[in-house]
């Protein structure tokens, strides 16, 4: 069964991301621009990729809003994970852009072509996109947290990097600004820096969701866990040929369990219906459960 209220709390956190984005997306570019910072230009078109991510998880969870239908028996859960696919790819994408500008500048300096000291005003809205975006990362990581969503949570830590790429802005262009000479490199350098930190987090938030398309097994010691929740249910002698997979932010299941041959069917179903209650406890009561009951014959 879809939570609804979960898709609209979701949603709303993506709109609050998208408008603040957008804002922050126009004042970069046009600061750069008019205060000729290589840096902050780059920023406001990682800005833009925010844009783009926020449009797509607004859309995701429209999809995962949809309830299970006849092409989609476990529901809609796995656009959410195609959301953080997305966003990681954008993040990578992102990175290397601002890796390749930046690289120009700095190859430009040592062929003669010394970029021009940036702007106060290019400065200040350096200074404004880090605590905007800081502010907007603690928001929607904590709504992420509290839905458990991969979605949010991959487009949080992408207001988490245009933070510390407007943090590397900062720096760049307040070190050109004061040094001047050779200290302008500073701000291409600084882009140079904040693109490495960016391609790093698209990288871990595009293998976690390629890794949930491709059904990838929980964890572990997670998967410990749930053997031992469910054994320790009275008439379960055994749980085993255990499987698991991740739907979007639901987790799906299969198992064998073991019990007393002598036992009744009512009996048998009675204590499957309790190791699944017992696992939905644990797990989220969104836990998609398949169950074979068998005889433990010795």
């Amino acid at each position: 069964m879809v939570d609804n209220s979960r898709c609209r709390q979701a949603a709303v956190a993506s709109w609050v991301g998208l408008t603040v984005d957008c804002v922050l997306t126009i004042g970069k570019i046009s600061a750069g621009i008019l205060g000729n910072s290589a840096a902050m230009v780059a920023d406001g078109a990682h800005s833009l990729s925010d844009v783009v991510t926020d449009v797509v998880a607004i859309l995701g969870f429209r999809m995962v809003a949809q309830p299970a239908d006849s092409s989609h028996r476990y529901g809609h859960g796995k656009f959410e994970t195609l959301c953080s696919a997305f966003v990681g790819v954008a993040l990578i994408g992102a990175g290397l852009g601002i890796l390749w500008g930046a690289g120009c500048r700095i190859a430009e300096a040592f062929d003669g072509v010394m970029p021009e000291a940036p702007g106060e005003i290019a400065l200040w809205a350096a200074g404004l996109s880090v605590i905007a975006k800081e502010i907007l990362y603690r928001y929607t990581v904590a709504v992420a947290l509290r839905l458990n969503s991969p979605a949010l949570k991959a487009n949080a830590w992408h207001h988490r990097s245009d933070a510390l790429s407007s943090v590397g802005a900062f720096l760049g262009i307040g070190g050109a600004m004061a040094l001047g000479g050779w200290g302008r490199l500073l701000d291409p350098v600084a882009g140079v820096a904040v693109s490495l930190i960016v391609v790093k987090v698209g990288l871990s938030i595009a293998y976690d969701a390629i890794n949930e398309l491709t059904e990838a097994a929980l964890p572990e010691d997670v998967s410990r866990d749930i053997v031992l929740c469910g054994e320790s249910v009275p008439g379960v002698r055994d749980l085993h040929r255990l499987r698991t997979r991740r739907v979007g932010a639901a987790v799906a299941m299969d198992f064998h369990l073991l019990v007393d041959p002598e036992i009744t069917v009512r009996e048998g179903h009675d204590i499957a219906t309790a190791v699944e209650d017992a696992i939905r406890e644990r797990m989220g009561r969104d836990t998609m459960i398949s169950v074979h009951v068998e005889p433990d014959d010795g």
